[in-house]
Protein backbone atom coordinates (compact mmCIF):
# COMPACT_ATOMS: atom_id res chain seq x y z
CA UNK A 1 0.00 0.00 0.00
CA UNK A 2 2.73 2.40 1.06
CA UNK A 3 4.39 1.92 -2.63
CA UNK A 4 1.13 2.51 -4.41
CA UNK A 5 0.83 5.86 -1.96
CA UNK A 6 4.72 6.62 -2.94
CA UNK A 7 3.91 5.73 -6.93
CA UNK A 8 0.73 7.79 -6.95
CA UNK A 9 2.63 10.52 -4.92
CA UNK A 10 5.31 10.62 -7.36
CA UNK A 11 3.01 10.81 -10.06
CA UNK A 12 2.63 13.68 -13.13
CA UNK A 13 0.46 16.32 -12.22
CA UNK A 14 -1.14 15.65 -15.53
CA UNK A 15 -1.53 12.12 -14.91
CA UNK A 16 -2.80 12.72 -11.33
CA UNK A 17 -5.41 14.90 -12.80
CA UNK A 18 -6.29 12.31 -15.71
CA UNK A 19 -7.30 9.92 -13.32
CA UNK A 20 -9.37 12.36 -10.92
CA UNK A 21 -11.44 13.57 -14.29
CA UNK A 22 -11.17 9.77 -15.48
CA UNK A 23 -13.03 8.47 -12.06
CA UNK A 24 -14.93 11.54 -10.90
CA UNK A 25 -16.95 10.99 -14.43
CA UNK A 26 -16.80 7.30 -14.25
CA UNK A 27 -18.17 6.62 -11.05
CA UNK A 28 -21.71 8.44 -12.14
CA UNK A 29 -21.83 6.87 -15.34
CA UNK A 30 -21.50 3.33 -13.87
CA UNK A 31 -24.12 3.86 -11.00
CA UNK A 32 -26.39 5.14 -13.83
CA UNK A 33 -25.38 2.58 -16.37
CA UNK A 34 -25.99 -0.33 -13.28
CA UNK A 35 -29.20 1.06 -12.10
CA UNK A 36 -30.48 1.30 -16.00
CA UNK A 37 -29.36 -2.34 -17.19
CA UNK A 38 -31.11 -3.50 -13.86
CA UNK A 39 -34.29 -1.60 -14.56
CA UNK A 40 -34.09 -3.26 -18.24
CA UNK A 41 -33.22 -6.34 -17.42
CA UNK A 42 -36.16 -6.55 -14.72
CA UNK A 43 -38.49 -4.29 -17.72
CA UNK A 44 -37.20 -7.67 -19.90
CA UNK A 45 -38.08 -10.45 -17.34
CA UNK A 46 -41.42 -9.06 -16.95
CA UNK A 47 -41.70 -8.91 -20.60
CA UNK A 48 -40.85 -12.37 -21.33
CA UNK A 49 -43.45 -13.70 -18.70
CA UNK A 50 -46.06 -11.85 -20.09
CA UNK A 51 -45.34 -12.79 -23.23
CA UNK A 52 -45.12 -16.21 -21.96
CA UNK A 53 -48.70 -15.90 -20.04
CA UNK A 54 -50.07 -14.12 -23.35
CA UNK A 55 -49.11 -17.56 -25.51
CA UNK A 56 -50.47 -19.30 -23.03
CA UNK A 57 -53.51 -18.04 -22.14
CA UNK A 58 -54.19 -18.17 -26.22
CA UNK A 59 -53.67 -21.41 -26.96
CA UNK A 60 -55.61 -22.46 -23.77
CA UNK A 61 -58.51 -20.38 -25.13
CA UNK A 62 -58.33 -21.99 -28.16
CA UNK A 63 -57.72 -25.66 -26.58
CA UNK A 64 -61.36 -24.50 -24.57
CA UNK A 65 -62.68 -23.42 -27.73
CA UNK A 66 -62.54 -27.12 -29.25
CA UNK A 67 -63.73 -28.13 -25.66
CA UNK A 68 -66.82 -26.06 -26.05
CA UNK A 69 -67.36 -27.68 -29.41
CA UNK A 70 -67.77 -30.64 -28.12
CA UNK A 71 -69.53 -29.81 -24.71
CA UNK A 72 -71.93 -28.31 -26.91
CA UNK A 73 -72.16 -31.23 -28.97
CA UNK A 74 -72.81 -33.61 -25.89
CA UNK A 75 -75.60 -31.44 -24.82
CA UNK A 76 -77.28 -31.45 -28.18
CA UNK A 77 -77.11 -35.15 -28.56
CA UNK A 78 -78.38 -35.64 -25.34
CA UNK A 79 -81.24 -33.69 -25.54
CA UNK A 80 -81.92 -34.68 -29.30
CA UNK A 81 -85.61 -36.62 -29.63
CA UNK A 82 -84.36 -39.04 -31.37
CA UNK A 83 -81.96 -39.78 -28.41
CA UNK A 84 -84.04 -39.42 -25.73
CA UNK A 85 -86.54 -41.73 -27.53
CA UNK A 86 -84.17 -44.57 -27.94
CA UNK A 87 -82.89 -44.04 -23.96
CA UNK A 88 -86.72 -43.73 -22.59
CA UNK A 89 -88.33 -46.96 -25.06
CA UNK A 90 -87.08 -49.74 -23.22
CA UNK A 91 -89.89 -52.20 -24.70
CA UNK A 92 -88.77 -51.13 -28.61
CA UNK A 93 -89.09 -54.92 -30.37
CA UNK A 94 -85.95 -55.63 -32.18
CA UNK A 95 -87.12 -54.89 -35.51
CA UNK A 96 -88.04 -51.64 -34.93
CA UNK A 97 -85.04 -51.29 -32.87
CA UNK A 98 -82.84 -52.01 -35.63
CA UNK A 99 -84.63 -49.76 -37.70
CA UNK A 100 -84.50 -46.88 -35.63
CA UNK A 101 -80.60 -47.33 -34.80
CA UNK A 102 -79.71 -47.48 -38.40
CA UNK A 103 -81.47 -44.95 -39.68
CA UNK A 104 -81.70 -42.32 -36.71
CA UNK A 105 -78.79 -43.20 -34.03
CA UNK A 106 -76.36 -43.93 -36.40
CA UNK A 107 -76.35 -40.76 -38.80
CA UNK A 108 -76.57 -38.20 -35.57
CA UNK A 109 -73.59 -40.80 -33.67
CA UNK A 110 -70.95 -41.02 -36.94
CA UNK A 111 -72.10 -37.65 -38.87
CA UNK A 112 -69.73 -35.14 -36.73
CA UNK A 113 -66.99 -37.28 -37.59
CA UNK A 114 -66.98 -35.98 -40.45
CA UNK A 115 -66.81 -32.50 -39.32
CA UNK A 116 -64.33 -32.49 -36.65
CA UNK A 117 -61.09 -35.05 -37.42
CA UNK A 118 -60.22 -35.05 -33.48
CA UNK A 119 -63.34 -37.46 -32.87
CA UNK A 120 -62.71 -41.03 -33.06
CA UNK A 121 -65.89 -42.12 -32.49
CA UNK A 122 -69.43 -41.10 -30.61
CA UNK A 123 -71.00 -44.16 -28.19
CA UNK A 124 -74.25 -43.89 -26.16
CA UNK A 125 -74.67 -46.15 -23.50
CA UNK A 126 -77.93 -46.83 -22.41
CA UNK A 127 -80.21 -49.31 -20.23
CA UNK A 128 -82.75 -49.71 -23.25
CA UNK A 129 -79.98 -50.84 -25.27
CA UNK A 130 -80.04 -54.67 -25.35
CA UNK A 131 -77.39 -55.76 -27.60
CA UNK A 132 -74.56 -53.89 -29.21
CA UNK A 133 -75.16 -51.90 -32.32
CA UNK A 134 -71.90 -51.89 -34.13
CA UNK A 135 -69.50 -49.29 -32.24
CA UNK A 136 -72.29 -46.02 -32.09
CA UNK A 137 -74.89 -48.05 -29.35
CA UNK A 138 -73.79 -49.82 -26.57
CA UNK A 139 -75.75 -51.86 -23.83
CA UNK A 140 -75.31 -49.50 -20.34
CA UNK A 141 -74.26 -52.84 -18.80
CA UNK A 142 -70.82 -52.82 -21.05
CA UNK A 143 -69.47 -49.56 -19.45
CA UNK A 144 -67.81 -50.50 -17.55
CA UNK A 145 -65.13 -52.22 -19.90
CA UNK A 146 -64.44 -48.54 -21.13
CA UNK A 147 -60.69 -47.22 -19.56
CA UNK A 148 -62.54 -44.34 -18.41
CA UNK A 149 -65.41 -45.99 -16.47
CA UNK A 150 -63.77 -46.45 -13.16
CA UNK A 151 -62.85 -42.61 -13.28
CA UNK A 152 -66.23 -40.90 -13.79
CA UNK A 153 -68.23 -38.88 -11.01
CA UNK A 154 -71.70 -38.76 -10.20
CA UNK A 155 -72.05 -35.28 -11.60
CA UNK A 156 -74.58 -34.67 -14.57
CA UNK A 157 -72.18 -31.86 -16.50
CA UNK A 158 -69.53 -32.96 -19.06
CA UNK A 159 -66.57 -34.88 -17.61
CA UNK A 160 -63.05 -35.14 -19.72
CA UNK A 161 -60.80 -37.79 -19.00
CA UNK A 162 -57.39 -38.36 -20.22
CA UNK A 163 -55.19 -41.69 -20.68
CA UNK A 164 -51.91 -40.71 -21.34
CA UNK A 165 -50.70 -44.44 -22.40
CA UNK A 166 -53.46 -45.24 -25.00
CA UNK A 167 -53.20 -41.84 -25.73
CA UNK A 168 -57.03 -40.42 -25.86
CA UNK A 169 -59.38 -38.11 -23.94
CA UNK A 170 -62.80 -38.82 -23.49
CA UNK A 171 -65.96 -36.39 -23.20
CA UNK A 172 -68.42 -38.13 -20.90
CA UNK A 173 -72.21 -36.87 -19.67
CA UNK A 174 -73.64 -39.06 -17.54
CA UNK A 175 -77.93 -39.31 -18.32
CA UNK A 176 -80.18 -40.00 -14.65
CA UNK A 177 -83.81 -40.94 -14.38
CA UNK A 178 -84.10 -39.72 -11.24
CA UNK A 179 -81.62 -40.92 -9.01
CA UNK A 180 -80.63 -43.88 -11.41
CA UNK A 181 -78.30 -43.98 -14.25
CA UNK A 182 -80.36 -44.34 -17.38
CA UNK A 183 -77.78 -43.70 -20.27
CA UNK A 184 -74.63 -41.84 -20.67
CA UNK A 185 -72.57 -40.37 -24.14
CA UNK A 186 -69.08 -40.05 -25.07
CA UNK A 187 -66.81 -38.78 -27.73
CA UNK A 188 -63.62 -40.26 -28.06
CA UNK A 189 -61.04 -37.56 -28.89
CA UNK A 190 -57.46 -37.83 -30.77
CA UNK A 191 -55.31 -37.26 -28.12
CA UNK A 192 -52.28 -35.49 -30.57
CA UNK A 193 -55.05 -33.61 -32.07
CA UNK A 194 -56.78 -31.71 -28.86
CA UNK A 195 -53.01 -30.78 -28.03
CA UNK A 196 -51.51 -29.83 -30.91
CA UNK A 197 -51.83 -26.09 -30.04
CA UNK A 198 -50.27 -26.62 -26.57
CA UNK A 199 -47.24 -28.89 -28.70
CA UNK A 200 -47.12 -26.07 -30.62
CA UNK A 201 -45.70 -23.30 -28.16
CA UNK A 202 -43.05 -25.59 -27.01
CA UNK A 203 -39.98 -24.53 -28.78
CA UNK A 204 -36.85 -23.58 -27.98
CA UNK A 205 -35.55 -23.72 -24.40
CA UNK A 206 -38.86 -24.40 -23.16
CA UNK A 207 -41.33 -26.85 -21.57
CA UNK A 208 -44.96 -27.59 -21.19
CA UNK A 209 -47.53 -29.64 -18.70
CA UNK A 210 -51.52 -29.74 -18.32
CA UNK A 211 -52.62 -31.32 -14.75
CA UNK A 212 -56.51 -31.91 -13.94
CA UNK A 213 -57.81 -31.09 -11.06
CA UNK A 214 -56.52 -33.70 -8.70
CA UNK A 215 -52.58 -32.66 -9.75
CA UNK A 216 -52.66 -35.79 -12.53
CA UNK A 217 -50.43 -35.01 -15.05
CA UNK A 218 -52.46 -35.32 -18.47
CA UNK A 219 -49.75 -33.77 -21.12
CA UNK A 220 -46.28 -32.75 -20.73
CA UNK A 221 -43.88 -32.13 -22.92
CA UNK A 222 -40.33 -30.74 -22.79
CA UNK A 223 -37.50 -29.23 -25.28
CA UNK A 224 -34.75 -28.41 -22.84
CA UNK A 225 -30.61 -29.25 -22.84
CA UNK A 226 -30.30 -29.86 -19.13
CA UNK A 227 -32.80 -32.59 -18.88
CA UNK A 228 -33.57 -31.85 -14.95
CA UNK A 229 -37.53 -32.94 -15.21
CA UNK A 230 -36.42 -36.35 -16.88
CA UNK A 231 -35.65 -37.92 -13.66
CA UNK A 232 -39.15 -36.87 -11.89
CA UNK A 233 -42.22 -38.93 -12.61
CA UNK A 234 -44.31 -38.10 -9.55
CA UNK A 235 -46.65 -34.89 -10.28
CA UNK A 236 -46.22 -33.21 -7.37
CA UNK A 237 -42.61 -33.19 -7.41
CA UNK A 238 -42.35 -31.99 -11.31
CA UNK A 239 -44.81 -29.38 -9.98
CA UNK A 240 -42.65 -28.16 -6.71
CA UNK A 241 -39.24 -28.68 -8.86
CA UNK A 242 -41.04 -26.09 -11.76
CA UNK A 243 -41.84 -23.31 -9.27
CA UNK A 244 -38.29 -23.13 -7.63
CA UNK A 245 -36.07 -24.00 -10.30
CA UNK A 246 -37.67 -22.24 -13.42
CA UNK A 247 -39.51 -19.59 -14.53
CA UNK A 248 -43.17 -20.70 -15.20
CA UNK A 249 -46.85 -19.09 -16.01
CA UNK A 250 -50.43 -20.73 -15.56
CA UNK A 251 -53.39 -20.83 -16.50
CA UNK A 252 -57.00 -22.83 -15.87
CA UNK A 253 -59.37 -24.14 -17.74
CA UNK A 254 -63.00 -23.23 -16.71
CA UNK A 255 -64.72 -25.38 -18.91
CA UNK A 256 -61.98 -28.75 -18.19
CA UNK A 257 -60.63 -27.88 -14.98
CA UNK A 258 -57.14 -28.56 -16.23
CA UNK A 259 -54.50 -26.07 -15.50
CA UNK A 260 -51.46 -25.39 -18.39
CA UNK A 261 -47.93 -24.55 -17.30
CA UNK A 262 -45.71 -23.65 -19.77
CA UNK A 263 -42.02 -23.06 -18.37
CA UNK A 264 -38.99 -22.26 -19.46
CA UNK A 265 -35.07 -22.60 -17.48
CA UNK A 266 -33.93 -19.05 -15.50
CA UNK A 267 -30.71 -19.40 -17.67
CA UNK A 268 -33.19 -18.51 -21.01
CA UNK A 269 -34.63 -15.49 -19.54
CA UNK A 270 -31.08 -14.46 -17.96
CA UNK A 271 -29.58 -14.91 -22.03
CA UNK A 272 -32.24 -12.37 -22.99
CA UNK A 273 -30.79 -10.16 -20.58
CA UNK A 274 -27.07 -10.90 -21.19
CA UNK A 275 -27.93 -9.88 -25.00
CA UNK A 276 -29.30 -6.52 -23.17
CA UNK A 277 -25.89 -6.28 -21.45
CA UNK A 278 -23.86 -7.10 -24.67
CA UNK A 279 -25.23 -4.76 -26.63
CA UNK A 280 -24.72 -1.72 -24.35
CA UNK A 281 -20.99 -2.74 -23.72
CA UNK A 282 -20.54 -1.25 -27.40
CA UNK A 283 -22.15 2.09 -25.76
CA UNK A 284 -20.78 1.80 -22.35
CA UNK A 285 -17.12 1.43 -23.85
CA UNK A 286 -17.57 4.04 -26.22
CA UNK A 287 -18.69 6.71 -23.08
CA UNK A 288 -15.73 5.18 -21.37
CA UNK A 289 -13.66 6.21 -24.31
CA UNK A 290 -15.01 9.83 -24.63
CA UNK A 291 -14.41 10.29 -20.81
CA UNK A 292 -10.75 9.33 -20.80
CA UNK A 293 -10.20 11.22 -24.42
CA UNK A 294 -11.80 14.04 -22.77
CA UNK A 295 -9.96 13.89 -19.58
CA UNK A 296 -6.69 13.31 -21.40
CA UNK A 297 -7.65 16.75 -22.83
CA UNK A 298 -8.65 18.62 -20.70
CA UNK A 299 -5.65 17.56 -18.14
CA UNK A 300 -3.57 18.05 -20.92
CA UNK A 301 -5.15 21.80 -21.25
CA UNK A 302 -5.09 22.70 -17.67
CA UNK A 303 -1.29 21.37 -17.13
CA UNK A 304 0.45 22.67 -20.39
CA UNK A 305 1.24 25.83 -18.49
CA UNK A 306 2.69 23.66 -15.96
CA UNK A 307 4.37 21.64 -18.08
CA UNK A 308 6.12 24.28 -20.02
CA UNK A 309 6.91 26.06 -17.23
CA UNK A 310 9.03 22.81 -15.31
CA UNK A 311 10.29 21.87 -18.81
CA UNK A 312 11.87 25.74 -19.06
CA UNK A 313 12.91 25.43 -15.56
CA UNK A 314 14.56 22.04 -16.24
CA UNK A 315 16.67 23.54 -19.53
CA UNK A 316 17.93 26.36 -16.92
CA UNK A 317 18.86 24.22 -14.64
CA UNK A 318 21.30 22.36 -17.63
CA UNK A 319 22.54 25.72 -18.45
CA UNK A 320 20.07 27.71 -20.68
CA UNK A 321 19.01 30.92 -19.57
CA UNK A 322 16.51 31.82 -22.24
CA UNK A 323 12.77 31.74 -20.88
CA UNK A 324 10.71 30.42 -23.21
CA UNK A 325 6.75 30.17 -21.45
CA UNK A 326 5.11 33.20 -21.86
CA UNK A 327 1.25 33.56 -20.09
CA UNK A 328 -0.99 36.42 -19.96
CA UNK A 329 -3.19 34.95 -17.76
CA UNK A 330 -4.28 36.60 -13.64
CA UNK A 331 -4.34 33.04 -12.72
CA UNK A 332 -2.21 31.67 -10.31
CA UNK A 333 0.23 30.02 -12.83
CA UNK A 334 0.48 33.32 -15.12
CA UNK A 335 1.43 34.62 -11.80
CA UNK A 336 3.82 31.89 -11.46
CA UNK A 337 5.30 32.18 -15.36
CA UNK A 338 5.48 36.10 -14.91
CA UNK A 339 7.54 35.81 -11.65
CA UNK A 340 9.80 32.85 -13.40
CA UNK A 341 10.49 34.81 -16.08
CA UNK A 342 11.46 38.52 -13.74
CA UNK A 343 13.43 36.16 -12.04
CA UNK A 344 15.82 35.11 -15.13
CA UNK A 345 15.77 38.59 -16.49
CA UNK A 346 17.38 39.73 -13.09
CA UNK A 347 19.90 36.42 -13.34
CA UNK A 348 20.66 37.10 -17.12
CA UNK A 349 21.64 40.93 -15.87
CA UNK A 350 23.69 39.90 -13.00
CA UNK A 351 25.16 37.12 -15.17
CA UNK A 352 26.18 39.90 -17.96
CA UNK A 353 27.89 42.47 -15.17
CA UNK A 354 30.27 39.72 -13.98
CA UNK A 355 30.60 37.56 -17.65
CA UNK A 356 33.30 39.47 -18.94
CA UNK A 357 35.70 40.01 -15.77
CA UNK A 358 35.37 35.66 -15.71
CA UNK A 359 36.07 36.26 -20.11
CA UNK A 360 39.15 37.77 -19.11
CA UNK A 361 40.21 35.89 -16.48
CA UNK A 362 39.88 33.16 -18.47
CA UNK A 363 41.59 34.18 -21.61
CA UNK A 364 44.45 34.98 -18.87
CA UNK A 365 44.58 31.67 -17.48
CA UNK A 366 44.56 30.41 -21.43
CA UNK A 367 47.45 32.44 -22.02
CA UNK A 368 49.39 31.72 -18.73
CA UNK A 369 48.68 28.11 -19.46
CA UNK A 370 50.04 28.53 -23.19
CA UNK A 371 53.25 30.39 -22.30
CA UNK A 372 54.20 27.23 -19.71
CA UNK A 373 54.56 25.41 -22.35
CA UNK A 374 57.96 25.91 -23.97
CA UNK A 375 57.61 25.35 -28.11
CA UNK A 376 61.30 25.31 -28.76
CA UNK A 377 61.52 22.29 -26.40
CA UNK A 378 58.18 20.16 -27.99
CA UNK A 379 59.52 20.81 -31.45
CA UNK A 380 63.04 19.45 -30.57
CA UNK A 381 61.82 16.80 -29.06
CA UNK A 382 59.00 15.72 -31.63
CA UNK A 383 61.88 16.04 -34.47
CA UNK A 384 64.51 13.83 -32.38
CA UNK A 385 61.53 11.42 -32.33
CA UNK A 386 60.55 11.67 -36.00
CA UNK A 387 64.64 11.29 -36.54
CA UNK A 388 64.55 8.08 -34.67
CA UNK A 389 62.01 7.03 -36.76
CA UNK A 390 63.17 7.46 -39.35
CA UNK A 391 66.23 5.73 -38.30
CA UNK A 392 64.70 2.85 -37.53
CA UNK A 393 62.29 2.49 -40.74
CA UNK A 394 59.46 3.27 -38.98
CA UNK A 395 57.48 5.27 -41.56
CA UNK A 396 54.09 4.97 -39.83
CA UNK A 397 56.17 6.93 -36.54
CA UNK A 398 57.43 9.27 -38.40
CA UNK A 399 53.99 10.50 -39.98
CA UNK A 400 52.19 10.47 -36.94
CA UNK A 401 55.19 12.43 -35.08
CA UNK A 402 55.45 15.14 -38.26
CA UNK A 403 51.52 15.63 -37.64
CA UNK A 404 51.69 15.70 -34.19
CA UNK A 405 54.50 18.54 -34.72
CA UNK A 406 52.16 20.55 -37.30
CA UNK A 407 48.97 20.25 -34.64
CA UNK A 408 51.09 21.87 -31.58
CA UNK A 409 52.99 24.31 -33.87
CA UNK A 410 48.96 24.99 -35.83
CA UNK A 411 47.56 25.04 -32.13
CA UNK A 412 49.80 26.94 -30.30
CA UNK A 413 49.38 29.77 -33.38
CA UNK A 414 52.20 32.06 -31.13
CA UNK A 415 50.11 32.50 -28.45
CA UNK A 416 47.80 34.37 -30.91
CA UNK A 417 43.79 34.18 -30.23
CA UNK A 418 43.10 34.31 -34.41
CA UNK A 419 44.32 32.26 -36.68
CA UNK A 420 43.51 32.05 -40.69
CA UNK A 421 41.53 29.40 -41.99
CA UNK A 422 44.58 27.96 -43.78
CA UNK A 423 46.20 27.51 -40.54
CA UNK A 424 42.86 25.96 -38.88
CA UNK A 425 42.43 23.67 -41.95
CA UNK A 426 46.33 22.54 -41.39
CA UNK A 427 45.28 22.22 -37.67
CA UNK A 428 42.61 20.05 -38.61
CA UNK A 429 44.37 17.49 -41.20
CA UNK A 430 47.31 17.12 -38.88
CA UNK A 431 44.55 15.98 -36.36
CA UNK A 432 42.79 13.52 -38.85
CA UNK A 433 46.20 12.28 -39.81
CA UNK A 434 46.71 10.79 -36.11
CA UNK A 435 42.83 9.80 -36.18
CA UNK A 436 43.17 7.39 -39.20
CA UNK A 437 46.13 5.85 -37.85
CA UNK A 438 44.42 5.35 -34.57
CA UNK A 439 41.17 4.11 -36.45
CA UNK A 440 43.16 2.25 -38.66
CA UNK A 441 42.12 4.26 -41.56
CA UNK A 442 38.46 2.96 -41.31
CA UNK A 443 36.63 6.19 -41.94
CA UNK A 444 36.72 8.41 -45.59
CA UNK A 445 37.73 12.12 -45.20
CA UNK A 446 36.05 14.82 -48.31
CA UNK A 447 37.28 18.23 -47.99
CA UNK A 448 35.27 21.35 -49.46
CA UNK A 449 37.46 24.40 -49.66
CA UNK A 450 36.66 27.84 -51.03
CA UNK A 451 40.41 29.41 -51.20
CA UNK A 452 39.32 32.73 -51.48
CA UNK A 453 38.47 32.55 -47.13
CA UNK A 454 42.19 30.83 -46.45
CA UNK A 455 43.25 34.16 -45.32
CA UNK A 456 40.19 34.99 -43.12
CA UNK A 457 40.58 35.56 -39.16
CA UNK A 458 38.68 32.89 -37.01
CA UNK A 459 38.84 31.64 -33.34
CA UNK A 460 41.73 29.38 -33.01
CA UNK A 461 40.29 25.56 -31.67
CA UNK A 462 37.00 25.81 -32.88
CA UNK A 463 36.80 22.87 -35.69
CA UNK A 464 38.76 20.77 -33.66
CA UNK A 465 36.24 19.86 -30.92
CA UNK A 466 33.48 19.42 -33.44
CA UNK A 467 35.38 17.26 -35.20
CA UNK A 468 36.16 14.79 -32.41
CA UNK A 469 32.59 14.99 -31.47
CA UNK A 470 31.64 14.03 -35.01
CA UNK A 471 34.37 10.50 -34.77
CA UNK A 472 33.43 10.02 -31.45
CA UNK A 473 29.67 9.86 -31.26
CA UNK A 474 29.11 9.58 -34.94
CA UNK A 475 31.28 7.73 -37.08
CA UNK A 476 32.60 5.69 -34.31
CA UNK A 477 29.20 4.15 -33.17
CA UNK A 478 28.29 3.39 -36.69
CA UNK A 479 28.85 -0.38 -37.30
CA UNK A 480 28.12 -0.91 -41.35
CA UNK A 481 28.67 0.83 -44.49
CA UNK A 482 30.78 3.28 -45.37
CA UNK A 483 31.93 6.16 -42.99
CA UNK A 484 32.51 9.48 -44.01
CA UNK A 485 33.57 13.11 -42.38
CA UNK A 486 32.80 15.90 -44.72
CA UNK A 487 34.89 19.63 -43.58
CA UNK A 488 33.12 22.83 -45.75
CA UNK A 489 35.44 25.77 -45.70
CA UNK A 490 33.25 28.11 -47.46
CA UNK A 491 32.00 31.49 -48.33
CA UNK A 492 28.51 32.12 -47.73
CA UNK A 493 27.14 35.59 -48.01
CA UNK A 494 29.19 38.13 -45.64
CA UNK A 495 30.39 34.96 -43.42
CA UNK A 496 32.90 32.21 -43.37
CA UNK A 497 30.74 28.90 -43.28
CA UNK A 498 33.02 25.77 -41.24
CA UNK A 499 30.76 23.14 -41.06
CA UNK A 500 31.27 19.59 -40.55
CA UNK A 501 29.30 16.75 -41.83
CA UNK A 502 29.07 12.38 -41.04
CA UNK A 503 27.03 9.76 -42.35
CA UNK A 504 26.78 8.16 -38.84
CA UNK A 505 23.76 7.16 -36.70
CA UNK A 506 22.18 10.67 -36.50
CA UNK A 507 20.01 11.39 -34.07
CA UNK A 508 16.07 13.42 -33.67
CA UNK A 509 16.17 16.70 -34.40
CA UNK A 510 15.10 18.16 -30.74
CA UNK A 511 17.59 16.18 -29.43
CA UNK A 512 20.85 17.77 -31.77
CA UNK A 513 19.40 20.83 -30.52
CA UNK A 514 19.84 20.56 -26.98
CA UNK A 515 23.93 19.37 -27.66
CA UNK A 516 24.98 23.24 -26.96
CA UNK A 517 23.42 23.54 -23.75
CA UNK A 518 24.96 20.94 -22.35
CA UNK A 519 28.10 20.82 -20.44
CA UNK A 520 30.12 17.91 -22.15
CA UNK A 521 33.43 16.69 -20.63
CA UNK A 522 36.31 18.26 -21.79
CA UNK A 523 36.30 21.76 -24.34
CA UNK A 524 33.20 20.45 -26.17
CA UNK A 525 29.94 22.48 -27.78
CA UNK A 526 29.08 24.28 -25.32
CA UNK A 527 31.91 25.96 -24.95
CA UNK A 528 32.82 26.53 -28.68
CA UNK A 529 29.21 27.89 -28.70
CA UNK A 530 30.03 30.02 -25.43
CA UNK A 531 33.16 31.32 -27.23
CA UNK A 532 31.65 32.56 -30.90
CA UNK A 533 28.09 34.08 -29.00
CA UNK A 534 30.71 35.92 -26.68
CA UNK A 535 32.64 36.91 -29.69
CA UNK A 536 30.23 37.85 -32.70
CA UNK A 537 26.56 37.79 -30.81
CA UNK A 538 23.69 35.50 -30.58
CA UNK A 539 22.63 35.22 -34.40
CA UNK A 540 26.11 33.64 -34.62
CA UNK A 541 25.25 30.33 -32.84
CA UNK A 542 26.16 26.93 -33.86
CA UNK A 543 23.52 25.67 -35.66
CA UNK A 544 23.04 21.31 -35.70
CA UNK A 545 21.00 19.31 -38.34
CA UNK A 546 20.34 15.68 -37.92
CA UNK A 547 18.16 12.99 -38.79
CA UNK A 548 17.95 9.48 -37.49
CA UNK A 549 20.41 6.48 -39.35
CA UNK A 550 21.34 9.69 -41.78
CA UNK A 551 24.09 11.43 -39.54
CA UNK A 552 24.23 15.11 -38.27
CA UNK A 553 26.25 18.20 -39.55
CA UNK A 554 27.05 21.21 -37.63
CA UNK A 555 27.82 25.02 -39.06
CA UNK A 556 29.27 27.77 -37.58
CA UNK A 557 29.21 30.90 -39.11
CA UNK A 558 32.43 33.48 -38.68
CA UNK A 559 31.88 37.38 -39.78
CA UNK A 560 34.39 38.19 -42.53
CA UNK A 561 37.04 40.67 -40.83
CA UNK A 562 37.96 41.50 -37.01
CA UNK A 563 35.51 39.74 -34.31
CA UNK A 564 33.17 41.85 -32.58
CA UNK A 565 33.48 42.16 -28.97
Amino acid sequence: MKKLLKKIKNMKYRHKLTILLVVASLVPMTVLALYSHSRMSSLIRKNEMEDMYSILEQTREGIDSQIEVYTSLLNYLTYAPDIEEIIEDKNMDNYLAYEKYTEVADPLLTVPKSYHDAIHQIQLFADSIKVRHEYTLIPLSEIQEEWWSEKLNDEVRVQWLVDEERPEIAAVRKIFSGQELEAALCVTLDYEKIFQPFQNIISGEAGGMIVDDSGKVLYRLENMKGGELSGLSDSAEVLEHIREKFAYVSSRSSESGWTFYLYKPQSVISASVSQLLLSEIPLIALCAGIILLLGLSFSRLFTRRIEQLTENMDQVNHGSREVTVYSDSEDEIGLLIRSFRRMMNQIDRLIHEVYENKIALKEFELKALTAQINPHFLYNSLSIINWMAIRSHQKEISKVTLALSTFYRTALSKGEDMVTVESCIKNIEAYLQIQLVMHDNDFQVDWEIDPSVKNEKVPKLIIQPVVENALEHGLDMKEEGEKVLRLFFVQEAEDVLLAVEDNGLGMEQKEAETLVTYQAEGYGLKNVNDRIRLLYGEEYAIRIFSRVGEGTRVEMRIPKGEPML
